[in-house]
């Protein structure tokens, strides 16, 4: 009789935890808080500087809004964890920033990290915001992950079609990192290529973390091509534009974002100069809303701004937005506010959320000239 009590007890206990966790995710927004918004980003270890820039944008966003009285009259708070520079990182940081309570999260633009972290995000049911590009990220059919990037089905098709269009190149080489984003867009722009009858005569890959690209390169250089595609992460990319120019190749390079940004242009110095590539933001952009925000980010920081700020800028102000239309933190209901925003004009792209939550609709094709990159043409996604 002791031993049935005790398992009644036992089993009343679990149901009751039971009901407490579900009366705890049901439970009335409370109007007097914060909206809190937790941040997967890296902040030590080789690619800390990109956590450092993504910082920079959000706390510039979090203050801008927060000094105006922040949304509904909540203001922006806002917690980082360190994801460290790699996918383990990002799921271990992600679940801390689901225990301390955040309504919403953003998480980081390596594709990769955003990947590894779909699970957790499916499980958490919590709205997260990705930079990452992967065509991937999509395909997830995650309904509360949101890709603020445009994706490279958009921009690896801009980039094959530049190449064979615009520069008029008849025998392309591909360079590209061995990682989920780069050899998906990679293969992306092999077809392209194929489809406009001038298939690449080469492909090299590396492994994410490789520093010596000569061994790719001097095949390249050896196969007559007249043009490079690449793909690359930020360091990586700079030290493919110092290697290519210290083996005197002098075809011209067209990259992905990587070659672009400020991380890579200030890794390869001169060697960036005349570089081609795809662009998610540039400083130089000149409408209005992009100027405003690099004229501020420099006065604040006394920095240019770049692709990092801006996308985490961007990804702040589109959570404003979802907040706004939704009028609440309930997580469902921000869900809902984040897919339905339209035309929303960010300093890096507008942003349209479409039936599979990717959010970015164009990217630039820019070219390096002395130190920075200059819009040649804008590419609509749609």
């Amino acid at each position: 009789m002791k031993r049935l009590s005790k398992a009644v007890f036992v089993v009343l206990m679990a149901a009751s935890f039971i009901a407490g966790c579900s009366s705890q995710k049901s439970a009335p927004d409370d109007k007097t808080r914060p909206l809190k918004i937790g941040i997967v980003t890296t902040l030590t270890g080789e690619k800390a500087l990109t956590g450092q820039y993504s910082r920079n944008g959000i706390l510039m966003a979090v203050e801008e809004i927060n000094s105006k009285g922040g949304v509904n009259g909540r203001k922006l708070d806002v917690i980082f964890e360190d994801d460290g520079g790699n996918d383990s990182g990002a799921v271990n940081g992600f679940n801390k920033l689901v225990n301390s309570g955040a309504d919403v999260i953003i998480g980081s633009i390596y594709s990769t990290m955003d990947l590894a972290i779909s699970p957790s995000i499916k499980k958490a049911e919590i709205p997260t915001l990705v930079l990452g590009s992967s065509n991937d990220i999509a395909k997830q059919k995650n309904p509360w992950m949101f890709q603020t990037r445009t994706p490279d089905a958009v921009s690896a098709v801009a980039l094959a079609k530049f190449a064979a269009i615009n520069l008029k190149l008849k025998k392309v080489a591909i360079l590209h990192d061995s990682d989920n984003f780069a050899s998906g867009a990679a293969a992306v722009a092999k077809k392209t290529l194929e489809d406009l009858k001038v298939p690449p005569v080469l492909i090299e890959s590396y492994n994410t973390g490789d520093k010596d690209f000569t061994p790719q390169l001097a095949k390249i250089r050896a196969s007559g091509a007249d043009g490079i595609l690449a793909w690359a992460q930020m360091v990586e990319a700079g030290l493919v534009m110092k290697q290519k120019k210290s083996l005197d190749i002098k075809v011209p390079l067209v990259g992905s974002n990587s070659y672009v940004t400020k991380i890579a242009i200030d890794l390869a110095k001169e060697n960036a100069e005349g570089v081609y590539s795809l662009a998610d933001y540039v400083h130089t952009n000149p409408l209005p809303k992009t100027q405003e925000f690099a004229k501020k980010y420099k006065a604040k920081y006394n920095l240019e701004t770049e692709f990092n700020s801006a996308m985490n800028y961007d990804a702040i102000s589109l959570i404003a937005e979802a907040f706004k239309k939704a009028g609440t933190t309930d997580k469902n209901a921000m869900r809902q506010a984040l897919s339905s925003i339209k035309d929303y004009v960010g300093v890096a792209t507008t942003y349209t959320f479409d039936e599979n939550n990717v959010g970015g609709t164009s990217v630039c094709i820019v070219q390096v000239k002395k130190g920075a990159p200059q819009i040649i043409e804008v590419v609509k996604g749609r």
